[in-house]
């Protein structure tokens, strides 16, 4: 039954008027009276109605009438059994009216009895939720009230006649209105809705209990289990003489039948509150009754169940660590309760809860409330456990253990093992710490001499195979003095969470909050040591330091003693330490392996970020402090993670500012160039210092060119920019296909390394040289398929389209819809692309799809009309003559030659005059026409408008043509167009965003070619950063490529207002012509050297 939110509705009700003092709240307090009366009433009406239910259910279906008593109210009481031959009493009232609530009775319908329900004058069957109607015989209906006030029967609405929802008013309710015999063996039960049913009277032997001269029914109460309870019996009836005594069924207790003196002896255990029996009386003829009765101390029952008190915690504890029971402490689930906070004001010999032979197993719920005022004093010379918990196998949640400015006092002198802990001491597979909090600190004065382990932290000291979860220590623990100089599983474990983590233990969602120091052994702001086990979504916010008070001050060999790290002290083993945050400042005195993930790992570290300083003695090469860890035995173990905060010199531990930022260059103290992986982990990419560079070499290439060459400081990378000045006069930015061909195959099946028969870009600069042009510089550009030889995207030369894919390829490169465009105006955009060509023949206006695409090698019906020029070659390289790029030979082709110039961008119409028409549609061309002149152009066509254009069309005829191409929505002539990736920066602002996570540009650092230009257009920057340059095996680290968000933020640095990438990886190159030579700036990532693209662009003096 759901009474609780009326109770809810008045507690809210409550505190909102709290705060008001001048508010006469006697009406409020009115209504909570009646509200409350009118809850006991619903509730007593709801167990009256089911008692009578269930007898009615029970005698019906195989039952029988016990006895029946007249109350002196004019009830009755009634002893009935069910077909389980178990007796039961039920208590019915007289009442001659039922007012307006439902009434339940009974009606046949042929041969079966049904339950029926009379609400406000009109009487219905009681139906189930399918509206079958509901047999006596059958399932007893359960009662309820939903949480809007609504009687329900098996868990839905009960309906009245007109199906309407009946409510819970607290008012009478009943189904057994009189009961009486009929003088014929029978009981005659009269139901409240005037119908009657009668059922079979037990007659032949009845049962009456006595305790002392009180008749008891189904529950005996005595005062005191120390001595025997006795009860007598006395069997009735017709049969009395023929019947057997026995008691069965005990539970909690001893009882043991004497017929000759008609008693039951019952016998009682130490510790007695409640237990139970059951007298059976058999006959000859084989009938049985069983009695059940339930038998409470009522010296021994608590007021309540759970804990309170000091002294019921001192119980609890007993309890637990004798093995003896604790249903005094439990609620009605079975879960150890606190039902306040408990004041140990007074306590210093405090017993922790289990032991290694009777380890806490069950389920320990705080509630929320804390063990608190705690000034322990603990002895572990003879204690060695000390904790709220000695040895946890159950669970414990939602407790809190201390309030701020408690201390547990720690002396003695520690044995192997001696384990410390605001929670739990000690804990063994299968135990659970959920959502709990320490805020007591252990003041540790005990003595811990060489090689011999103990284990002090906030929620759990030494484990294994234990659960953490959602817990957060707040205190201090500080260790000022220690002989035990070992730095494993042997020294001094110090841990705001767990300090000795074994055996598949797993801590998740805590955090630490507490400062920890302790001059050696292992410190972790999370666990000390992580053996075999796992640490996922953790914070630490305390300082982790070794030797913070000195012990060791000179010492320079004390560097060993210890293992340190913001999280983890240490790791060994299968461990994983996955998405934790150090926040935390670090520092060691001694020199130890520090870091602020881990100090000494030999696990899995990922997807962790360090915020906190790490700072360190750095005397020694393989010991002393980095943003990850002192030491990593591999370079696989830390991967996906971000340093950010600094390391520095123990000196610059009070001034943090003057340290170093963190750097891929101190995420290790030992081997970093072998052991961590910076392609595999991240710094800040949002400071100042991860940017921060050296000029290697800077030059002016031209008036208004300007080549300038940096090494990052704090990252292995080399960057090169090329600085155009679109307003120079002096300078000319164009493009160009490789060996001005295309397509442009190679045969390589994509698989591109180095120089493969199509010219690079060195080559391609140095001949345009050759041929003439004076070019300063070059960069890669566009994306390309390399067997086949096209680009992913347009090409557009001088203003000319040399190559535009067709349609159906260009609705599928939505990755590479922007491009790097110059207007014949002299300024740059980085916008998306939209190409339209248009072509009009004998009056008729037509579109045609592409310009030197591969989809004139076999034509196509849909996308019927394609042009190509003389770049489009049948053999592109002489010596090569297995690459071809074919004609269809079943096409229609209409050749012509322009008038005036060649066909430009946005430049309106183009007219050319046929020259030539080849017709293959119905006999197959000997041989398709390919152009020579670069002022021809022709047509290919196939379909229906190929027919009708055949018609049309003659040699002589001018056609025309031309191209759009709508950039960001803008029409205006351009001069130069390369097809690039994204746009990350757009209009100011970081646009990476709309890259999926799973984004190659976000997942790898390649090497990469970008264009950037500000908001005037009239500036670019050429970007080229090497990659693919990280040596681990032979430690040397070159240069590592850019993500997307270090590209945006590169070109915003520079002053740039949009930005969009070209072509990485192995395409990546810069060459330059400086000093009467001319060569790569860069060093490409392949290994055969510089590859060979698909198209550039150069920058050269203007003609």
């Amino acid at each position: 039954m759901k009474i609780n939110n009326m109770i809810a509705f008045c507690v809210s009700v409550l505190m909102v008027l709290s705060g008001c003092n001048k508010y006469d709240d006697s009406a409020l307090w009115d209504d909570i009276d009646k509200s409350y009366n009118q809850l006991t009433e619903i509730k007593a009406q709801l167990e009256t109605l089911t008692a009578q239910v269930d007898m009615l259910s029970a005698v019906v279906t195989g039952g029988a009438i016990t006895g029946i008593t007249a109350n002196e109210d004019g009830g009755y009481t009634v002893r009935y059994k069910g077909a389980d031959n178990e007796e039961k009493t039920v208590v019915i009232a007289s009442k001659d009216e039922v007012n307006t609530a439902p009434v339940l009775g009974t009606k046949k319908d042929g041969d079966v009895l049904y339950w029926t329900i009379t609400a406000n004058g009109k009487t219905d069957y009681l139906k189930d939720v399918d509206g079958a109607k509901i047999p006596v015989a059958g399932r007893t209906p359960a009662f309820t009230i939903d949480k809007d006030g609504y009687w329900c029967v098996n868990g839905n609405p009960l309906l009245d006649a007109d199906g309407n929802k009946v409510k819970a008013e607290g008012k009478t309710i009943s189904v057994i209105s009189k009961i009486e015999t009929d003088g014929a063996g029978n009981a005659v039960l009269t139901l409240a809705d005037g119908s009657t049913v009668t059922v079979p009277l037990f007659e032949a032997f009845n049962l009456s209990l006595f305790y002392g001269e009180t008749e008891i029914m189904n529950r005996l109460d005595i005062e005191g289990s120390a001595v025997p309870a006795v009860v007598s019996y006395v069997i009735g009836g017709p049969a009395a003489d023929q019947t057997i005594v026995k008691a069965m069924r005990q539970n909690g207790l001893e009882a043991a039948v004497n017929a000759a003196d008609k008693t039951i002896t019952l016998t009682f255990p130490e510790g007695f509150e409640e237990g139970s029996f059951a007298v059976m009386v058999v006959d000859a003829e084989g009938n049985i009754l069983v009695r059940p009765v339930y038998v409470t101390d009522k010296a021994a029952v608590p007021d309540y169940y759970g804990i309170k008190t000091a002294d019921d915690m001192a119980k609890f504890a007993l309890a637990v660590n004798t093995g003896a029971p604790l249903k005094r402490f439990m609620n009605e689930e079975g879960t150890v309760v606190l039902l306040s906070d408990v004041d140990m004001t007074g306590v210093e010999a405090y017993l922790p809860v289990g032991t290694a032979e009777f380890p806490f197993e069950g389920v320990f719920d705080g509630q929320g409330f804390a063990v608190k005022n705690i000034a322990f004093k603990t002895d572990v010379t003879s204690q060695l456990n000390a904790g709220i918990f000695g040895c946890l196998k159950g669970t414990v949640r939602n407790l809190t253990v201390g309030a701020e400015g408690d201390v547990w006092t720690i002396t003695g002198k520690c044995a192997a093992g001696t384990s410390v802990a605001g929670v739990a001491a000690t804990a063994v597979e299968g135990a659970v710490i959920e959502n709990c909090t320490n805020n007591v600190s252990f003041d540790f004065q005990a003595e811990d001499t060489k090689d011999v382990l103990a284990s002090i932290a906030g929620i759990a000291a030494d484990v294994k195979g234990l659960t953490v979860t959602g817990c957060t220590n707040n205190a201090d623990i500080h260790v000022k003095d220690l002989a035990n100089t070992g730095n494993g599983g042997k020294g001094l474990q110090l841990a705001g969470i767990v300090g000795y983590a074994r055996a598949a233990t797993a801590v998740s969602e805590c955090v630490n909050n507490g400062d920890l120091s302790a001059p050696a052994g292992r410190g972790g702001g999370i666990v000390a040591t992580l053996d075999g086990s796992t640490v996922k979504n953790c914070t630490n916010n305390g300082t982790i330091e070794d030797d913070k008070f000195g012990q060791y001050a000179g010492n320079d060999s004390a560097y060993g003693y210890k293992r340190m790290g913001g999280l983890v002290g240490g790791t060994s083993g299968t461990t994983s330490v996955e998405d934790c945050t150090n926040n935390g400042t670090v520092i060691t005195y001694v020199g130890c392996r520090t870091g602020g993930f881990v100090g000494h790992n030999s696990g899995n570290l990922s997807g962790c970020v360090n915020n906190g300083n790490i700072f360190g003695l750095a005397a020694h090469d393989d010991h002393g402090a980095g943003w990850a860890a002192g030491f990593t035995t591999n370079k696989d173990n830390i991967v996906n993670c971000t340093g950010k905060g600094r390391v520095g010199d123990i000196a610059q531990k009070d001034t943090p500012e003057a340290a170093p930022h963190a750097s891929y260059y101190n995420a290790l103290k030992y081997q970093y160039l072998k052991r961590f992986d910076p392609e595999a982990n991240m710094l800040d990419w949002d400071a100042d210092s991860y940017y921060e560079t050296e000029v290697t070499a800077t030059k002016e290439l031209a008036s208004g060119l300007k080549l300038t060459s940096y090494q990052w400081k704090n990252v292995p990378r080399k960057m090169h920019i090329l600085e155009i000045d679109l307003t120079s006069t002096a300078l000319d930015l164009t493009t160009a296909y490789a060996n001005d061909i295309v397509p442009n195959p190679n045969g390589n099946e994509n698989n591109n390394n180095g120089f493969k028969i199509r010219e690079t870009l060195s080559q391609l600069c140095e001949r345009k040289r050759t041929e003439g042009e004076e070019v300063f510089a070059g960069i890669n550009t566009g994306f390309f398929d390399s067997n086949d030889g096209f680009a992913r995207g347009m090409h557009i030369e001088e203003g000319e389209p040399v190559f535009v894919n067709n349609q159906g390829v260009r609705n599928s490169l939505v990755n590479h819809a922007w491009g790097f465009t110059l207007f014949t105006d002299g300024t740059a955009s980085c916008g998306k692309k939209e190409f339209s060509g248009k072509m009009e023949i004998a009056g008729k206006e037509y579109e045609y799809f592409s310009v030197n695409d591969t989809i004139v090698r076999l034509g196509h019906k849909t996308y019927y009309a394609n042009l190509y020029t003389s770049r489009y070659k049948e053999v592109p390289h002489a010596d090569h003559p297995e690459l071809v790029n074919p004609l269809s030979k079943t096409a229609l082709y209409v050749v012509a030659k322009y008038n005036s110039g060649v066909m430009t961008v946005n430049n309106g119409y183009a007219e050319a005059t046929v020259s030539a028409i080849h017709d293959g549609r119905t006999t197959a061309l000997d041989k398709a026409p390919y152009l020579e002149a670069a002022d021809e152009v022709a047509i290919q066509l196939t379909g229906d408008n190929a027919a009708e254009i055949a018609a049309a069309v003659k040699v002589g005829d001018v056609i025309k043509l031309k191209a759009d191409v709508a950039i960001d929505g803008v029409n205006k002539p351009i001069y130069t167009l390369n097809s690039t990736m994204f746009q990350f920066l757009k209009n100011g602002k970081d646009n990476t965003g709309s890259l999926a996570d799973n984004s190659s540009n976000n997942t790898k650092f390649d090497p990469i070619t970008f264009a950037a230009v500000d908001q005037a257009g009239t500036k670019v920057w050429f970007v080229v950063v090497d990659g693919r340059q990280i040596n681990l095996t032979d430690g040397v680290w070159t240069s590592m490529g850019l993500k997307a968000y270090e590209m945006m933020q590169v070109a915003k640095r520079l002053g740039a207002y949009n930005m969009t990438r070209f072509d990485g990886g192995g395409s990546t190159a810069m060459w330059a012509y400086s000093d009467g030579a001319g060569a790569l700036v860069n060093t490409p990532s392949d290994a055969k050297g510089e590859r060979s693209c698909m198209n550039y662009i150069y920058i050269r003096a203007r003609k």
